[in-house]
């Protein structure tokens, strides 16, 4: 499924992925420490980060890569509560290409995020 044609990053991108992981890491530790508060903010801005790696990644020939992004900001979102938008990107996610164990495990996300938003 990925592109033979894939490019290599470019500058830009390795750029926002590093301040993207650095943001990533800063949540994931606030959260682990129960500063949910703070944390909520920086799940938001990984999220952004994400979404907007994901179709640079797309251009680049790296499909399966942008999917995989694009599952994490689903999951930044769902983290911040902002579960309307998680469900929108699970769904984005499964219209494109994903390998099969992938695609279970984002339909799982999807159906816990649906529980959660009791629909």
């Amino acid at each position: 499924m990925q592109n033979l044609e894939t490019k290599p990053y470019t500058k830009t991108l390795e750029e926002m992925m590093s301040r993207k992981s650095e943001i990533l890491s800063k949540a994931q530790a606030l959260t682990e420490v129960g500063i949910s508060e703070t944390a909520h903010s920086l799940w938001l801005s990984a999220a952004n980060y994400e979404e907007h790696i994901a179709p640079m990644l797309d251009v680049l020939g790296r499909e399966l890569e942008a999917s995989i992004h694009r599952i994490s900001a689903a999951s930044c979102y769902e983290k911040a509560g902002d579960l309307e938008r998680a469900v929108n990107l699970y769904r984005a996610v499964l219209s494109g290409p994903l390998r099969d164990d992938t695609r279970q495990d984002v339909e799982n996300m999807l159906s816990t995020c649906l529980g959660e938003l009791n629909i």
